[in-house]
Protein backbone atom coordinates (compact mmCIF):
# COMPACT_ATOMS: atom_id res chain seq x y z
CA UNK A 1 0.00 0.00 0.00
CA UNK A 2 1.44 3.42 -0.61
CA UNK A 3 2.23 5.97 2.08
CA UNK A 4 2.13 8.75 0.27
CA UNK A 5 -1.56 7.77 -0.55
CA UNK A 6 -2.85 6.51 3.17
CA UNK A 7 -1.06 9.68 4.29
CA UNK A 8 -3.23 11.97 2.18
CA UNK A 9 -6.46 10.07 3.34
CA UNK A 10 -5.47 10.44 7.15
CA UNK A 11 -4.68 13.89 7.27
CA UNK A 12 -7.53 14.74 4.95
CA UNK A 13 -9.73 13.35 8.16
CA UNK A 14 -7.46 15.11 10.34
CA UNK A 15 -8.61 18.28 8.15
CA UNK A 16 -12.16 17.50 8.52
CA UNK A 17 -11.73 16.60 12.15
CA UNK A 18 -9.84 19.71 12.70
CA UNK A 19 -12.44 22.25 10.88
CA UNK A 20 -15.35 20.60 13.04
CA UNK A 21 -13.32 21.14 15.73
CA UNK A 22 -12.58 24.93 15.29
CA UNK A 23 -15.84 26.18 14.13
CA UNK A 24 -18.01 24.60 16.64
CA UNK A 25 -19.16 26.21 19.91
CA UNK A 26 -18.86 23.62 21.89
CA UNK A 27 -15.40 23.60 23.36
CA UNK A 28 -16.94 23.98 27.32
CA UNK A 29 -20.79 22.74 27.28
CA UNK A 30 -22.54 23.18 30.59
CA UNK A 31 -25.98 21.74 30.82
CA UNK A 32 -28.00 21.71 33.83
CA UNK A 33 -32.19 21.49 34.08
CA UNK A 34 -33.13 21.38 30.66
CA UNK A 35 -30.78 24.77 30.02
CA UNK A 36 -27.53 24.08 28.05
CA UNK A 37 -24.68 26.93 27.43
CA UNK A 38 -21.34 26.12 25.49
CA UNK A 39 -18.74 27.90 24.75
CA UNK A 40 -16.71 27.99 21.59
CA UNK A 41 -13.10 29.72 20.11
CA UNK A 42 -16.17 32.00 17.95
CA UNK A 43 -19.09 32.27 19.78
CA UNK A 44 -21.58 31.34 23.20
CA UNK A 45 -24.28 29.49 22.58
CA UNK A 46 -27.04 28.95 24.97
CA UNK A 47 -30.13 26.75 24.85
CA UNK A 48 -33.37 27.74 27.11
CA UNK A 49 -36.61 25.47 26.53
CA UNK A 50 -35.47 23.92 23.27
CA UNK A 51 -34.50 27.57 21.87
CA UNK A 52 -30.46 27.95 20.76
CA UNK A 53 -28.99 31.34 20.24
CA UNK A 54 -25.63 31.97 19.48
CA UNK A 55 -23.83 35.24 19.57
CA UNK A 56 -19.80 36.33 19.06
CA UNK A 57 -18.27 37.42 21.29
CA UNK A 58 -18.91 41.37 22.51
CA UNK A 59 -15.59 42.45 22.71
CA UNK A 60 -12.36 41.02 21.92
CA UNK A 61 -10.47 43.25 23.66
CA UNK A 62 -11.95 41.89 26.75
CA UNK A 63 -10.57 37.74 26.08
CA UNK A 64 -7.76 36.69 27.89
CA UNK A 65 -4.51 36.60 26.05
CA UNK A 66 -4.32 33.05 25.98
CA UNK A 67 -7.91 32.80 24.41
CA UNK A 68 -6.37 34.88 21.42
CA UNK A 69 -3.18 32.71 21.35
CA UNK A 70 -5.54 29.90 21.04
CA UNK A 71 -7.19 31.02 18.67
CA UNK A 72 -4.30 32.26 16.68
CA UNK A 73 -2.34 28.41 16.64
CA UNK A 74 -6.05 27.05 15.50
CA UNK A 75 -6.42 29.44 12.29
CA UNK A 76 -2.43 28.83 11.63
CA UNK A 77 -2.88 25.19 12.04
CA UNK A 78 -5.74 25.17 9.65
CA UNK A 79 -3.99 26.95 6.94
CA UNK A 80 -1.19 25.10 7.37
CA UNK A 81 -3.12 21.31 6.79
CA UNK A 82 -4.88 22.72 3.74
CA UNK A 83 -1.41 23.99 2.31
CA UNK A 84 0.49 20.85 3.10
CA UNK A 85 -2.32 18.68 1.61
CA UNK A 86 -2.72 20.95 -1.39
CA UNK A 87 1.08 20.47 -2.01
CA UNK A 88 1.28 16.82 -1.22
CA UNK A 89 -1.43 16.13 -3.61
CA UNK A 90 0.50 17.92 -6.57
CA UNK A 91 3.74 16.37 -5.74
CA UNK A 92 1.97 13.35 -6.06
CA UNK A 93 0.45 14.13 -9.14
CA UNK A 94 3.88 15.58 -10.51
CA UNK A 95 5.95 12.31 -8.59
CA UNK A 96 7.90 14.82 -6.76
CA UNK A 97 9.52 13.65 -3.60
CA UNK A 98 10.71 16.64 -2.38
CA UNK A 99 7.01 18.37 -2.62
CA UNK A 100 5.76 15.35 -0.78
CA UNK A 101 8.32 15.83 2.32
CA UNK A 102 7.33 19.35 2.44
CA UNK A 103 3.70 18.99 2.27
CA UNK A 104 4.28 16.19 5.07
CA UNK A 105 6.23 18.85 7.23
CA UNK A 106 3.48 21.17 6.44
CA UNK A 107 0.43 18.53 7.66
CA UNK A 108 2.74 17.56 10.56
CA UNK A 109 3.25 21.15 11.82
CA UNK A 110 -0.58 21.95 11.28
CA UNK A 111 -1.35 19.09 13.74
CA UNK A 112 1.22 20.58 16.53
CA UNK A 113 -0.87 23.89 15.86
CA UNK A 114 -3.98 21.64 16.73
CA UNK A 115 -2.01 20.55 19.77
CA UNK A 116 -0.72 23.37 20.89
CA UNK A 117 -4.42 25.25 20.40
CA UNK A 118 -5.90 22.92 22.65
CA UNK A 119 -3.15 22.46 25.23
CA UNK A 120 -3.25 26.42 25.65
CA UNK A 121 -7.06 26.34 26.22
CA UNK A 122 -6.59 23.31 28.48
CA UNK A 123 -4.31 25.03 30.59
CA UNK A 124 -6.29 28.00 30.56
CA UNK A 125 -9.71 26.36 31.72
CA UNK A 126 -7.65 24.44 34.31
CA UNK A 127 -6.50 27.32 35.92
CA UNK A 128 -10.12 28.99 36.58
CA UNK A 129 -11.50 28.37 39.49
CA UNK A 130 -14.11 25.71 39.43
CA UNK A 131 -14.04 24.40 42.71
CA UNK A 132 -13.45 20.76 42.97
CA UNK A 133 -15.49 19.88 39.30
CA UNK A 134 -13.24 18.99 36.44
CA UNK A 135 -14.12 21.36 33.33
CA UNK A 136 -16.98 20.09 31.18
CA UNK A 137 -14.79 19.97 27.98
CA UNK A 138 -17.27 19.64 24.96
CA UNK A 139 -16.90 17.72 21.86
CA UNK A 140 -15.35 20.38 19.72
CA UNK A 141 -12.42 20.42 22.03
CA UNK A 142 -11.96 16.77 21.83
CA UNK A 143 -12.44 16.98 17.69
CA UNK A 144 -9.58 19.21 18.24
CA UNK A 145 -6.93 16.92 20.03
CA UNK A 146 -8.21 13.97 18.11
CA UNK A 147 -7.22 15.73 14.52
CA UNK A 148 -3.56 15.24 16.04
CA UNK A 149 -3.36 11.99 15.41
CA UNK A 150 -4.74 11.67 12.28
CA UNK A 151 -2.82 14.86 11.16
CA UNK A 152 0.72 13.69 12.07
CA UNK A 153 -0.04 10.60 11.50
CA UNK A 154 -0.68 11.07 7.63
CA UNK A 155 2.16 13.50 7.66
CA UNK A 156 4.67 11.44 8.86
CA UNK A 157 3.45 8.53 6.56
CA UNK A 158 3.47 11.56 3.15
CA UNK A 159 7.46 12.25 4.66
CA UNK A 160 8.00 8.79 4.89
CA UNK A 161 6.66 8.17 1.32
CA UNK A 162 8.64 11.48 -0.10
CA UNK A 163 11.71 9.79 1.45
CA UNK A 164 11.47 6.26 0.27
CA UNK A 165 10.96 7.45 -3.36
CA UNK A 166 13.34 9.67 -3.08
CA UNK A 167 16.40 7.24 -1.93
CA UNK A 168 15.04 4.67 -5.09
CA UNK A 169 15.51 7.45 -7.49
CA UNK A 170 19.17 7.96 -6.58
CA UNK A 171 22.01 6.32 -8.69
CA UNK A 172 24.15 4.17 -6.93
CA UNK A 173 27.90 5.76 -7.19
CA UNK A 174 30.35 2.76 -7.73
CA UNK A 175 34.44 2.56 -7.68
CA UNK A 176 35.09 4.49 -4.77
Amino acid sequence: MNPVLVGIASSFLGLVLYVVGIATPAWLSVSVQGQAESVGLWQICATVLGQTACASYPDLSQLKGSFHATRAFAVIGALLIAAGLALACFAVKNNSSKGKKIGGALIIAAGLCGALAAAIFTGDTKSTPNIGNPPPFGYSFYLTWVQMVFTIGGGAAIVYGGRREASQDEIPVLGR
